[in-house]
């Protein structure tokens, strides 16, 4: 029978150990290695994430560039129809087709998309119309729109003044004496030119007539608001 002396069971423990030191430190060197990997994708992960910051920023940079390039264009361009505008109203009043050119076509546009005047049963320019019964008066309308219900009056002018807002007044107060067969029907009054005094406006309004002038881009009623809200239209 052989007997296991303490040194046999020393030299067994310490082999043992021996296998334990170096399974742990395999184990240890492993874990240092995926610390390492860990490092160098967090590394990595920073510097796409970074790279990619920078490029966002980049490019609100640049859309903020291109949006204040914009910006600046569409004002110019703002700035350039005005001065157009200011040049056109100029010649055709130098000319004096203000009427043919500007405010009639606009009258025309307005009775359908304003005003709801649709079919346009009529409209003409520079009608002069003598009256009925009394032979010896006559009268010329610049601008005559007839509608179903509704008649438009337009009268042009170069330079609006304040006492052109009496003289429209006694027209469409003449007007059906002058046009009996449109009797019955509401006639509105416009009062058209390339630019219109703030005061004539007031005035305007104040007589229930509409005021056209020109806007950014084509001709606008400047108190439609003021006269619809009156309950006018």
């Amino acid at each position: 029978m052989a007997y296991v002396t303490i040194d046999d069971r020393v030299d067994r423990l310490e082999a043992l150990f021996g296998q334990f030191l170096t399974e742990m430190a395999l184990i240890n060197k492993r874990a240092e290695e995926r610390d390492k990997a860990a490092e160098e994708r967090d590394k990595a992960a920073e510097e796409r994430d970074k790279a990619a910051e920078e490029r966002h920023q980049s490019a609100e940079e640049r859309f903020v560039r291109f949006q204040d390039e914009m910006r600046a264009f569409k004002d110019e361009m703002q700035a350039d129809r005005r001065e157009m505008n200011q040049q056109w109203g100029r010649l055709a009043n130098r000319l004096g087709t203000i009427l043919e050119d500007v405010v009639a076509p606009n009258v025309r546009h307005l009775a359908r998309e304003h005003f709801r005047m649709d079919p346009v049963e009529q409209f003409m320019i520079r009608c002069c119309r003598r009256h009925p019964t009394e032979r010896g008066r006559e009268e010329e309308f610049d601008v005559v729109v007839v509608g179903a219900e509704t008649v438009l009056l337009g009268e042009a002018r170069t330079s609006p003044q304040a006492d052109h807002v009496p003289q429209l007044t006694a027209k469409l107060q003449q007007f059906q004496e002058y046009f009996p067969e449109l009797s019955g029907r509401r006639v509105v009054g416009i009062l058209g030119s390339w630019s219109i005094p703030e005061e004539v406006v007031k005035r305007l309004t104040g007589a229930g007539i509409y005021a056209l002038q020109m806007g950014e881009e084509t001709m606008e009623l400047a108190n439609a608001a003021a006269l619809e809200g009156e309950g006018r239209q």
